[in-house]
C-alpha cells in the first residue's frame, strides 16, 4: 500500500511554494556549484532545474488533455532521455528557472479554477493506468520535492 495522494487544496499549496523554494536555493549558488555533479549518475542541479522545466511542460499538456478529452490516453516518456538530448541546450539556469516559473504559473492558475468535479476527471496513462487530475497534481508536488531535495543536495557537495 503506497502513500496516500494529497487532497488537492494540499497538493495546490505545495506547488504554489516550490517557486519560493527554488529561488532561494538557487539565488545564492555559484556557477560551479550548479553545474558541478554531486556523484556519479547524478544530475548536477542545473541539469534538475533543466528537468523540472520540461517536466513541467509535460505536466501541462497532461491536465490540459484530461480537462478537455473524453478519459483520453496520456502517453509516458523518458525523462533520462529529454535530460540528455535538451539539458545541454539551456543555457542560463535563471532562464531555464524562469521558463519553469512561466509554465508554473499557468499550470497554477489552471489547478486553481477548477471545480470540484474537475479533480476527478481522467485519463488512461500507459504506465500508471488510470490518472486523475488531482492525481497528477499530487505528482507534480512529489516530483517538486524529491528534485528540490536533490539540488540542496547536490549544491551543498563538496569538490
Amino acid at each position: 500500500m503506497g502513500v496516500p495522494p494529497l487532497p488537492p487544496s494540499t497538493a495546490l499549496a505545495r506547488l504554489k511554494s516550490t517557486a519560493r523554494e527554488l529561488v532561494a536555493l538557487l539565488g545564492t549558488a555559484k556557477p560551479d556549484q550548479l553545474h558541478r555533479d554531486p556523484a556519479e549518475g547524478e544530475w548536477a542541479p542545473a541539469v534538475v532545474v533543466s528537468h523540472l522545466a520540461d517536466a513541467e511542460l509535460v505536466y501541462s499538456v497532461r491536465i490540459r488533455m484530461v480537462l478537455t478529452g473524453d478519459r483520453p490516453y496520456i502517453p509516458a516518456y523518458d525523462e533520462r532521455a529529454w535530460v540528455e538530448r535538451f539539458a545541454e541546450l539551456e543555457g542560463d539556469v535563471k532562464e531555464t528557472l524562469g521558463r519553469w516559473r512561466h509554465l508554473r504559473d499557468a499550470n497554477v492558475r489552471l489547478l486553481a479554477s477548477l471545480e470540484e468535479g474537475e479533480w476527478a476527471l481522467s485519463g488512461l496513462h500507459s504506465q500508471r493506468g488510470e490518472l486523475t487530475v488531482a492525481a497528477i497534481a499530487d505528482l507534480m508536488a512529489r516530483h517538486d520535492a524529491e528534485h528540490v531535495d536533490q539540488i540542496r543536495a547536490g549544491l551543498a557537495t563538496d569538490d
